[in-house]
């Protein structure tokens, strides 16, 4: 009985460092297929999919970045996030609809991101997944 315990012990303990590792940022390019699904000729729905260990924050982070890297693959500039759905069960799933925008920032949508400026901040590559 006791030794059951350990190995029960020595499992969930394993399971939960595990957990807290650090993470990285998986690039556009290492994207599941079922990852980015195109809706329109510029909207896209984008998911993100990390571990229950990691700070909302962070996947938001994740999944700005992944939405940069594909608007700036898809040719266009700026992207607006909407229609948020989140998951959690033993990881964190959220997806959003992208709308990508060429040219000037439009001025009618708020929460408006430049791509570039996403991918060119240093911080989003850190913390825990």
């Amino acid at each position: 009985m006791e030794r059951r315990r350990r190995v029960a012990t020595a499992f969930l303990l394993a399971l939960v460092t595990s957990g807290c590792t650090t993470g990285h940022y998986t690039p556009l390019a290492g994207a599941d297929k079922d990852q980015v699904e195109q809706l329109k000729e510029h909207v896209y729905r984008v998911e993100y999919r990390v571990s229950s260990f990691t700070s909302q924050e962070q996947l938001d982070a994740y999944l700005r970045r992944r939405c940069a890297e594909l608007t700036l693959r898809e040719g266009y500039d700026f992207f607006h996030l909407a229609q948020r759905a989140d998951v959690l069960t033993f990881s964190r799933r959220t997806s959003m609809t992208v709308t990508m925008y060429k040219g000037r920032k439009p001025v009618s949508a708020d929460d408006v991101y430049d791509a570039k400026e996403v991918l060119a901040q240093p911080d989003l590559l850190s913390g825990t997944q």
